[in-house]
C-alpha cells in the first residue's frame, strides 16, 4: 500500500512537470512533423484526445497544454475532416474550466466539425444535485458550451452527425456518477442510430468516455485491485445493452477514455496487461475495434504503456481500412510503434 501511494505520488509529480516543461517529451518521440495522410484517397481523417482535466487556477499551463495540441491540429498539412474531445474536457464541469475550453478552441480554426463528449468529471460542478436544471444543470451547461464551442444545436447528452458519409453517434452519461448512466430513451435512440449508419456500409465511430466493461484490462485496469467488480471503471449497468446494439453491425469502433492508461500494444510486458486498440467478436464473427485514449493532461506510472501527455489518435479511414496512428499532438510526433491498420469486412 505505501509502495502504491508512493507511485501515485510520483506519477503526479512527473505529471506535473511533463505539464509545465512540455518539449521534454521530445526526447520520447520522433522529430517534429506536421500531420499528414498516410496514405493517397484518404476518405475520412480526424483527431481525438480524452481527459484534458482542464482547470481554472494554474490556466496558463492547462490551456498551454491544451493549445499546443490544437495548434498541432490546425497545422496539419491535409486539413482534418474532424476533431473529437471524448470526455472530462474540465476538471470538475464548472462554467470557469469550460471557459478556459472555449477560449482555447476560440483561437483554432482546426476542423469543420468538433465534437464533445461528456465524461464523469463533466458532470461534477455546482449545480450536479439538479441534473436537469434548464437554467444552470449540467446538462443545460453541456448543451450550452458544446453550441457555443462547436456550433452544434443538442437537446440531449446524445447526438450524431455525418462526416464525409460516416457516422459519429457520440453517447452520453445523463446522471453524476463515474460510470455512465444511459436511459432507455437514450440506448433506443443508439439503436435506431445504429440501423441508419450500419445501412451506409461504411464504418460507424461510436464515441462515449466510459469504455465497454471488462475491456482494456479492466477492472484491474481502474484501481488496481483485484476485488473490484466488474463493470468497474467501464460503462456500467449499461455495457451489455450498448455492446448488444453495436454486436448487429461490422466495421465498428468505439472510442472512449478515462482510465488514464498509456498507449500500450498487446505484445507490451510492461505495467498492467492491456491494449490501447482491441477487439471484440460481433454476431457474424467479426471483429468491433475499440480505441481507448490515452488522458491528454495526465499520465499514470502504474498501468504502463507510453505515458507522455498530449498524445491520442490521428483516425484515418480508407476504401478497405481504418488507420489508427498514435501521435503526441503537444510535441507534433508520431508514435509509430503504437499504430494499428485495421481491415474492413
Amino acid at each position: 500500500m505505501l509502495l502504491q501511494s508512493f507511485v501515485k505520488a510520483v506519477s503526479f509529480l512527473l505529471s506535473f512537470i511533463m505539464t509545465v516543461t512540455t518539449p521534454f517529451n521530445l526526447i520520447l518521440g520522433k522529430k517534429q512533423e506536421p500531420i499528414t495522410r498516410a496514405e493517397e484517397n484518404c476518405k475520412l481523417s480526424f483527431a481525438s484526445i480524452s481527459d484534458i482535466h482542464l482547470r481554472e487556477n494554474f490556466k496558463v499551463i492547462f490551456q498551454g497544454m491544451l493549445e499546443l495540441g490544437l495548434e498541432d491540429m490546425e497545422n496539419a498539412e491535409d486539413r482534418l475532416d474532424a476533431v473529437a474531445f471524448v470526455g472530462d474536457i474540465t476538471d470538475h464541469g464548472y462554467y470557469g474550466m469550460w471557459d478556459v475550453f472555449a477560449d482555447a478552441m476560440s483561437k483554432y480554426n482546426i476542423a469543420d466539425k468538433s465534437f464533445i463528449v461528456v465524461g464523469n468529471h463533466d458532470t461534477w460542478g455546482p449545480n450536479e444535485d439538479n441534473y436537469q436544471d434548464p437554467e444552470n444543470g449540467v446538462k443545460s451547461t453541456f448543451i450550452k458550451y458544446n453550441k457555443s464551442i462547436s456550433g452544434r444545436d443538442i437537446s440531449e447528452m446524445y447526438y450524431s452527425d455525418i462526416v464525409n458519409g460516416y457516422y459519429f453517434i457520440v453517447l452520453g452519461s445523463e446522471e453524476d456518477h463515474t460510470n455512465a448512466t444511459l436511459s432507455d430513451k437514450q440506448l433506443e435512440w443508439f439503436s435506431e442510430e445504429m440501423e441508419k449508419a450500419g445501412k451506409t456500409g461504411l464504418p460507424v465511430f461510436v464515441f462515449i468516455h466510459q469504455p465497454i466493461n471488462q475491456t482494456h484490462g479492466l477492472p484491474y485496469n481502474w484501481e488496481l485491485d483485484k476485488s473490484d467488480p466488474p463493470d468497474k471503471g467501464g460503462i456500467g449497468d449499461q455495457s451489455d445493452r450498448v455492446l448488444e446494439t453495436i454486436k448487429k453491425y461490422d466495421n465498428v469502433f468505439v472510442i472512449s477514455g478515462h482510465i488514464h492508461a498509456g498507449q500500450k500494444t498487446e505484445d507490451s510486458n510492461i505495467g498492467v496487461k492491456y491494449s490501447s486498440v482491441e477487439y471484440i467478436k460481433n454476431d457474424r464473427g467479426n471483429n468491433i475495434t475499440l480505441v481507448n485514449l490515452p488522458s491528454y493532461m495526465y499520465f499514470d506510472l502504474q498501468r504502463g504503456g507510453h505515458v507522455p501527455n498530449g498524445c491520442g489518435y490521428v483516425i484515418e479511414a480508407y476504401s478497405n481500412k481504418v488507420m489508427i496512428r498514435a501521435r503526441n499532438f503537444a510535441v507534433g510526433t508520431w508514435l509509430t510503434k503504437y499504430d494499428v491498420t485495421v481491415d474492413l469486412v
